[in-house]
Order: structure tokens, then C-alpha cells, then sequence
């Protein structure tokens, strides 16, 4: 969306944290980017959002079963207008994407957090960079090449987007400016399953050594971003890692996703766990783990964001019990008030229910 921009002038050492504020904000803009997928023009209206390239913000979506947090990536560079951008996909199964989508019309007001994150080329300077992005996942990539387009940088960046098929491309003009601008950005479109006789000059197919090697035979000595489906986000780390690239290289960003449990996780057996009752189910968890990992671990998974206790993805309503909570601002004073506990940063102490 064209707008006049105030670009902030960051520093590239020594980042420092921006404090999470509350935010309301209201939409200004919907576009359709693709068939399944939407950006959205937010403008703040109490608050201020400061962000980095690749950091998210977590929206409080009023919807007719109840209010639910889910947590966006912001496409758009930062600036000092207030102003940002999400784009969305809706999936068959994402009923919150959807009601964003089909609901939520351009003058409505929302509440939301932001930003966080450390998924941010800020805390990589002066490094050749690999930015990966699957589908959506290629929001934060977005950002951060609109935020190096604006400012002249001369990073050496290679940009790889996968996508299923052409139409399902993201920013495809856009893109194709700023890579007629910067001649230190190198990028490649690739279809992991073009529709049949689709015509496509580029790569296809799923990316494996091979491919990577042609696109960038340098792979292994780059600070690599990545952001996807998990299954998209784990074979690219093997792929990359089998081309000599170093795991702590590799970084991914998975706000919003069903992230594999830790495999250090251990189940309580023999009852030697705490109790953690949800309505009519309860489960027995470790106690010296947060309550997210270990009632995923368990088989019952909580929506979460930045798992640091900033977006409030993760909050659930502590009915009885006590816990151990470190939140880095995710929940205001009334809220724990109230009874608010982030799933993520909260480690119960005793037999406790909740209400999610």
C-alpha cells in the first residue's frame, strides 16, 4: 500500500529491545494477495508500535464464540507513522484467519500487543543472509526486504519464496522492483507443485540440495532465516545442514503454529505429576516444565505465539491452584487480576484447573 513513510534510522549493533505495548488499532485496508490469503492495513490508534524487521504483533479477535489472541508476523517495514500491515492466510481449519477475512471490515477497532520476537535480520549485522520462506511463512521476509529497499542497505541477501503454485506467488511486483533496485539481493521464486501444464521457466518441485546448491552455492556460510509449516521449516534445516551449514545458522520463526514438543520432555508416570484440570478432562504434567509444553506433551495443545510471555497468545484463566509465572508483559495488571496466566511462562506448583 502506498504510503509516505518516516523510516526510523536503527541501530545495527547492540539492538535494544522495544517494550511490548498494548495497542489499539483500527483497519484502514483489505486486499486479496492470493485466493486463500489477505493483507491487512492496521492504523494504531492508542499505543505505538515499534517493531524491527521480521518481529510480530498479537491481535485480540472478538468473535462470536469469545475473544481469541492469535499472533501475525508484520509484513511491512518499520516506520514511525503508526501504521502496519499483516498479510493473512485463512486455512479450511483456521477459524480465526477466516473471521479476519470475512468479518472484520475496514473501520472496526481491535486491541492487540506488540512487537517481539528475535526472528530479525537486526541481530545479524554485517553477515551474508539466506531468507527462506514457505508460503505465508514469507510475510517476515516481506518486511524485511521492504525495510532494506527503503533504507539502501547493501547486505548481500539471497531471498528464495516456495510456494504450491504461481497464483499462490506473494508480492510478485513488488518483489520485482526492489530486486531491480538492489543488486545485492538475489531472488528466487520456487513451485513445489505447479498445477498441471502451468507454465513456469523457474524451479520446481520440493527445494533439495541439488537445487539449493544452484541457487546458492554459498549456503552454508549464511546467517539463514526461514519461516513455513513446520514440515516445510524441518526439511530445509536438514537440507541446509547437509550442505555444511551450521545448525546455530539456522533460525525459524513459528508464531501461531503446533511446534513438536521437546524431546527432553519426560510424562510423569506412576502419578508423580501435577494435575491439570481442563472442564471435564484432566492430565497429568511435569511440574518443572511450562504448562504449554506439557500439555502438549500430554496430547492437549494450547494456541501460542512468541512462547516468551510478550503476545498473550497463550492465556488461560487460572480457576484454582497456584503456579510460578515470569511474563515479560503479555498480560496487564487487570488481566491477572482477573485470573490470566500465560500457558507458556507458567509452571504450576500445584493441582490447579483452568479455563481456556
Amino acid at each position: 500500500m502506498a504510503m509516505d513513510m518516516i523510516v526510523p534510522a536503527f541501530p545495527k549493533a547492540g539492538v535494544p529491545r522495544h517494550p511490548v505495548e498494548r495497542l489499539t488499532v483500527k483497519l484502514k485496508a483489505k486486499r486479496r494477495e492470493t485466493p486463500d490469503t489477505m493483507s491487512f492495513v492496521f492504523e494504531v490508534m492508542e499505543g505505538v508500535l515499534r517493531h524491527y524487521p521480521g518481529q510480530a504483533v498479537s491481535l485480540d479477535l472478538p468473535m462470536p464464540q469469545g475473544t481469541v489472541t492469535r499472533t501475525f508476523t508484520v509484513a511491512s517495514a518499520p516506520n514511525l507513522n503508526n501504521w502496519f500491515e499483516l498479510t493473512i492466510k485463512a486455512a479450511p481449519d483456521g477459524y480465526a484467519t477466516r473471521w479476519m477475512q470475512e468479518v472484520l471490515a475496514v473501520g472496526d477497532e481491535i486491541t492487540g500487543r506488540g512487537a517481539f520476537g528475535t526472528f530479525s535480520i537486526m541481530y545479524y549485522p554485517n553477515t551474508p543472509l539466506l531468507l527462506i520462506g514457505g508460503g505465508s511463512g514469507f510475510t517476515p521476509m516481506m518486511s524485511t526486504l521492504r525495510w532494506l529497499s527503503e533504507r539502501g542497505e547493501t547486505t548481500d541477501v539471497v531471498v528464495i519464496q516456495v510456494a504450491r503454485s504461481k497464483k499462490d506467488l506473494l508480492f510478485r511486483e513488488e518483489l520485482d522492483q526492489i530486486v531491480t533496485q538492489m543488486s545485492t539481493i538475489k531472488l528466487f521464486n520456487v513451485l513445489s507443485a505447479p498445477r498441471k501444464g502451468e507454465a513456469w521457466s523457474g524451479y520446481r518441485g520440493r527445494p533439495d540440495r541439488a537445487m539449493i546448491r544452484a541457487m546458492v552455492p554459498d549456503a552454508y556460510r549464511r546467517q539463514t532465516l526461514c519461516c513455513g509449516p513446520i514440515g516445510f521449516m524441518d526439511h530445509m534445516g536438514k537440507v541446509l545442514r547437509a550442505e555444511g551449514l551450521d545448525r546455530a545458522r539456522f533460525l525459524t520463526e513459528s508464531f501461531g503454529q503446533k511446534m513438536a514438543v521437546p524431546q527432553d520432555v519426560v510424562q510423569p508416570i506412576n502419578g508423580d505429576g501435577i494435575t491439570v484440570s481442563i472442564g471435564a478432562q484432566t492430565f497429568d504434567v511435569a511440574p518443572d516444565v511450562p504448562l504449554s509444553t506439557s500439555l502438549a506433551a500430554a496430547g492437549k495443545r494450547i494456541p501460542t505465539g512468541c512462547g516468551e510471555g510478550q503476545c498473550g497468545t497463550c492465556r488461560v484463566r487460572l480457576l484454582e491452584g497456584e503456579i510460578e509465572m515470569d511474563h515479560q508483559g503479555g498480560l496487564s495488571q487487570q488481566e491477572e487480576h482477573q485470573g490470566y496466566i500465560l500457558a507458556c511462562c507458567t509452571r504450576p506448583k500445584t493441582a490447579i484447573k483452568i479455563a481456556i
